[in-house]
């Protein structure tokens, strides 16, 4: 019984919903241009990143295959505990993707978590200047972005 409503949701928010959702392309995963703890990453998870966005963006996949690096780098880099126990008990790892203004400046946002047992989890929210190719971390508590580095 708990199997066919976890389907039932499943289908129901597919079906309402107007994303596209995608393995990351092997162009952006197997890009020489990585560091050492993108390559350990790649190594110790052994599992491809998942992402989704609304159909209604119109993103190029060199675009996308940029986000997916800059996740990459991200999730090897962290120092978010939540994040980390995703990835140390190799849960499906995901990000959504979207535009959203701030400050009058518009930036693709990145809300890196998993979904578990049909709940969605965001470990991260991320956002990413693609003009000035500038990443943040969202600091809930302040409301504010910190440059990560």
């Amino acid at each position: 019984m708990k199997n066919s409503l976890f389907l039932f949701v499943l289908v129901l928010l597919s079906s309402c919903c107007s994303s596209i959702s995608h393995k990351n392309k092997k162009t952006a995963a197997d890009s020489a241009d990585v560091s050492k703890e993108v390559s350990d990453f790649r190594k110790n998870y052994g599992k491809e990143i998942y992402y989704n966005y609304s159909g209604d963006f119109n993103y190029s996949q060199k675009y996308l295959d940029e986000l997916y690096l800059k996740v990459e780098y991200y999730v090897a880099n962290s120092k978010n505990e939540l994040l980390k126990n995703i990835i140390a008990n190799k849960y499906r790892l995901e990000y959504s993707v979207e535009q959203q203004q701030r400050n009058g400046k518009e930036y693709t946002v990145l809300g890196i978590g998993t979904v578990t047992e049909g709940r969605i989890t965001k470990a991260q929210w991320l956002y990413y200047d693609a003009e000035n190719k500038i990443l943040y971390e969202y600091d809930l508590p302040n409301d504010e972005l910190v440059v990560f580095e």
